[in-house]
Order: structure tokens, then C-alpha cells, then sequence
């Protein structure tokens, strides 16, 4: 329920981890691997050509094809993809992790608050499909009705604003308005893709993010309730070991900046009505993202705090020996990191927004 993808993933063959259940030992694996070639293959064709257009403006003086705003987004989007590629085994492992440890009868999920997990990523996923579904049409859609309806003929080429993505193909046929819904097409299959990487990419994050939380808050609520007294019934608890999914917000904040001079500087209405979506949902992904890695440093710190009102001293000598383990383990707070470079939470999403 938590990983299911959205219906635009389902209908253009873009769900890149096809979760089912390994019939020998009930895990969970990711069934096919199509998406990620297919994915692979649009991602070198269309990086290949523009790397290829971008290498002969700056050595050879050739006149630039690129459209900053789309080639930044797009390679934002691409990022989030090659992401899950390489860390697959990773994920497959971590969402097995999260379903050994995810309540199965309704008391449990109850007592873990489990309800309220599933209340915030249900808001967020339709959201997600909101956006998806709406906004990724009408981005889509602009340049073509642009093109049919301002177009002055076969003569003359296709201008940047009347196509989807920008950038340089082989052959001139980017330009070239009889090849115009061929290159629409192509440039239509590499936005699903992009946008569906990164849909994945917040997906995977919202719930991984949403479960840490969720057991984080409820180990510190045991670790409230226990009782040194008691330590020789209490002593056995432990709870597992937990990774972080790494994000980076780098090429975003790019994206925005480029996004937020093009409405600046263009006064075309339909150009801001293309643009402004794009913009708003970067700044609020980034914002909520952020805003999740400070919720996960308070619920680790929840950790310490209930540790320190534990009148430890009155327990078992085993169960001080465990007590200094948990405050070892609490002293070293959940973060978010990219690539071990910066701390995500609402501190760096402050500095984004003053780039």
C-alpha cells in the first residue's frame, strides 16, 4: 500500500521498482528491471546529443541550442534516478527491513500510530498525483498548442519556446517543423521519465522518512514507559539499526534560479503559465523535504529525552549495561546528509532560498 506507483507510471511502463513477493522466504523484490533500461537508454540519447551541442558551443564557437531551465531540471530529475539505480540493493533491503519491523495486527499498528503514518503519506501521495497528473500534461501540452496555433510555417524552424524540452538533435530535426511531433514524442517519453524518477525518488523518501519517524516515536514512548524496577522482564529490548536515504538538493536549488529569472525577465503570459508551475513545485519539494529532515532530528532527540528522565540507577547491573547502550546509540542523532556534504533540514532550505 505504501509503494504503490502513480497511474501515469502504470500506463507508460515507468515503475521502476515492481515490488512482489519472493514466494521462497516472502520478501520483497523489485520484479523487472525494463524500466530502469529503458530509462537508461532515453537518459544517454538525450545527454549524449546535448553534451554533444553543449562540447561544440564552448570549443568550437557553435551557436548554443540548450534551454537552461528544462537541461537543469532535467538533469535534477536524471540525478534522482541514477540515485536509485546504484542504491537498488539498498532499497530492496531497507523496504525488507521496514516490512519485517511494520506492525501486522491492528493493535500494534494502533499502539506504533500507525494511522497517522499512512494519514500523512496518503495527503502526500495525492498530492504527488495532483501534480502529476495535471501539471505534467499542461507542461506538456504549451509548447505543442504553441506550435500548432503560432506556427508560421513549414519554412520556417521551430522555435525554442515551441518545443518541449530544447536542446540539439542529429540532422537539424529538432528544427525542422515536419519531424515536430516525432521530436515531441521523443521529448514526451523523456519527460515521463524524469518525472517519474523523481517520483519514485520522493515516494521511496516520504515513506522511509515516514516509518523512521513513526518507529523512532514509538521506541522513545517504551523507553518512557519503562520502569528500572523491572529490568529483568525490560532488559531484552533492542531495536534495529537504521540507514538514511541520502538526498541533494544542489542541482535543485540551480533549477530554481533559473526558473525564477526566466518569469523575471519574459513578460509572454503563456511563457509564465509554463514556467510557474515548475517553479512552485521545486520550492515546495525542497521546503517539505528539508522540513522532513528536521522532523527526524527532533524524533531522534525524542530518543535522548526519554532516556534522561530514566532512573536508571535503580536497575539491574544488566540493564545499566543496556542503558549505556541506548545512550550511546541516542547520542548520535538522525540526519539527513547529502553525500555527507551538508545537513538537509529547514536551516539548509533557508539557505536555498537565499541563492
Amino acid at each position: 500500500e505504501f509503494l504503490r506507483p502513480q497511474m501515469f507510471q502504470e500506463v507508460a511502463q515507468m515503475v521502476h521498482f515492481q515490488w512482489r513477493r519472493n514466494p521462497v522466504d516472502n520478501s520483497m523484490v523489485n520484479a523487472s528491471m525494463v524500466p530502469f533500461c529503458l530509462s537508461a537508454f532515453l537518459n544517454v540519447l538525450f545527454f549524449g546529443c546535448n553534451g554533444w551541442d553543449i562540447i561544440g558551443h564552448f570549443w568550437l564557437g557553435h551557436p548554443a541550442n540548450q534551454n537552461p531551465p528544462v537541461l537543469s531540471i532535467t538533469i535534477y530529475f536524471s540525478i534522482r534516478g541514477l540515485m536509485l539505480y546504484l542504491k537498488r540493493k539498498e532499497i530492496v533491503e531497507f523496504v525488507n527491513d521496514l516490512d519485517r519491523e511494520c506492525p501486522r495486527d491492528l493493535v500494534s499498528q494502533l499502539d506504533m500510530q500507525m494511522d497517522e503514518t499512512y494519514r500523512n503519506f496518503w495527503q502526500r501521495y495525492r498530492f504527488i498525483r495532483i501534480y502529476s497528473h495535471l501539471g505534467g500534461p499542461m507542461f506538456c501540452v504549451v509548447p505543442l498548442a504553441l506550435f500548432l496555433l503560432t506556427h508560421e510555417g513549414k519554412d520556417t524552424p521551430v522555435a525554442q519556446h515551441e518545443q518541449l524540452l530544447g536542446g540539439w538533435l542529429p540532422c537539424g530535426v529538432r528544427k525542422d517543423p515536419n519531424f515536430y511531433l516525432l521530436v515531441w514524442s521523443f521529448d514526451l517519453m523523456c519527460t515521463t521519465c524524469g518525472v517519474s524518477f523523481f517520483v519514485t525518488f520522493d515516494n521511496l523518501f516520504n515513506v522511509m522518512q515516514g516509518h523512521l519517524v513513526m518507529h523512532l516515536g514509538h521506541l522513545a514512548r517504551q523507553f518512557s514507559a519503562i520502569d528500572p524496577r523491572q529490568s529483568l522482564t525490560d532488559e531484552k529490548r533492542f531495536f534495529a539499526d537504521l540507514k538514511l536515504f541520502l538526498v541533494s538538493n544542489f542541482v535543485g536549488a540551480g533549477s530554481l534560479c533559473f526558473y525564477l529569472f526566466m518569469l523575471s525577465e519574459t513578460s509572454d503570459v503563456l511563457i509564465i503559465a509554463q514556467y510557474i508551475l515548475p517553479t512552485l513545485v521545486l520550492v515546495g519539494f525542497t521546503f517539505e523535504i528539508c522540513l522532513r529532515g528536521t522532523q527526524l532530528e527532533k524524533a531522534s532527540e525524542g530518543l535522548e529525552s526519554s532516556l534522561r528522565s530514566q532512573e536508571w540507577y535503580l536497575g539491574s547491573r544488566r540493564y545499566r549495561k543496556f542503558y549505556l547502550l541506548w545512550t550511546q546509540y541516542c547520542q548520535r542523532t538522525q540526519k539527513l546528509g547529502a553525500f555527507g556534504l551538508i545537513q538537509v533540514n529547514m536551516v539548509h532550505f533557508t539557505e536555498i532560498m537565499q541563492l
